[in-house]
């Protein structure tokens, strides 16, 4: 059965440590960035930041924060957990019993109700794009 808490915290502990370790940490910043579908406006208002000043990190002019990496991380991953509800409600919509609740995310991660509808459109958006790739992952 799919754990969402679990799969949060693997997915903030594979994009933390891919960005610490990178060679170039505002490349593979972008890369998730748009592997979710979030443009630069979005993602730097969920992360409480100018969208200039996202700009810069991803360009290599600022390095990211461990701050930053960690909030980045939450909110990718958030939205991969979203991505992977709506393929598992698809792929098996009558046993797609998957114990979630948004006021859960919410709470445990602080977002407010407007950026947790956020992370959920570009949660969508993001399967809509991957969905033949996410479902193989999930591996229904």
């Amino acid at each position: 059965m799919y754990n969402v808490e679990e799969n949060i915290e693997r997915y903030m502990r594979d994009l933390g440590a891919s960005i610490l370790f990178s060679p170039a940490p505002g490349e593979t910043i972008k890369k998730v960035r748009k592997g979710i579908e979030a443009n630069q406006e979005d993602m730097a208002r969920l992360l409480g930041l100018r969208r200039e000043t996202l700009s810069r990190i991803e360009t290599g002019v600022i390095q990211p924060t461990a701050s930053f990496i960690r909030r980045f991380s939450k909110i990718a991953s958030t939205v991969k957990v979203f991505r992977d509800i709506n393929a598992l409600k698809e792929a098996s919509p009558t046993e797609a019993q998957i114990p979630f609740s948004p006021t859960f995310i919410r709470s445990h991660f602080s977002f407010s109700p407007a950026e947790l509808e956020l992370l959920m459109e570009l949660g969508n958006a993001s399967y809509n794009k991957t969905k033949k790739k996410v479902l193989r992952r999930i591996r229904i």
